[in-house]
């Protein structure tokens, strides 16, 4: 009786503290943060285009933003929907452009969602090993039921 008590109390007390945890979740985080532009003079050594003049065009030829290098040739800009877009640096007389396809990228990848935590796996580690306790410890006590029976 007492083993039984102690038993049920330390069942509750698991799933008191452990949260809900389900075995078929699947998590999968994906986001676009930004374009990156790196702007620079070819050469032996590349130099970076500081404070350069930049334009992101839409796909139908609309300006979307317009901005300037930092010091490092490097200018940023929220992406949103659009799967095309154009940019356009000028500095000093020099000038390029060059397309950049979403699609083709497939953007940036910040989080995978197939791994779970540490400490769901303890639990469910647990899970499995109780799972077994209470398949053979049932075994065990049919074998006896089943042994008396024949005497």
């Amino acid at each position: 009786m007492k083993r039984g008590l102690i038993l049920a109390i330390l069942i509750l007390a698991t799933l008191c503290i452990c949260p809900v945890v389900s075995g078929h979740a699947l998590i999968i985080d994906y986001r676009i943060d930004s374009i990156c532009v790196e702007a620079y003079y070819g050469g032996v050594k590349p130099t970076p285009v500081q404070y350069a003049d930049v334009e992101v065009f839409y796909p139908d030829g609309r300006l979307y933003v317009e901005g300037k290098t930092d010091k490092d040739g490097m200018f940023r800009f929220d992406p949103k929907f659009e799967k095309e877009w154009l940019v356009v640096v000028e500095s000093t007389g020099h000038r390029d452009e060059q397309t950049i396809n979403m699609t083709a990228t497939g953007g940036i990848r910040t989080q995978g969602g197939g791994e779970s935590s540490l400490y769901l796996r303890v639990f469910a580690g647990m899970g499995y090993l109780f799972g077994i306790l209470g398949i053979s410890l049932w075994y065990k006590s049919y074998k006896q039921a089943r042994q008396s029976k024949d005497k």
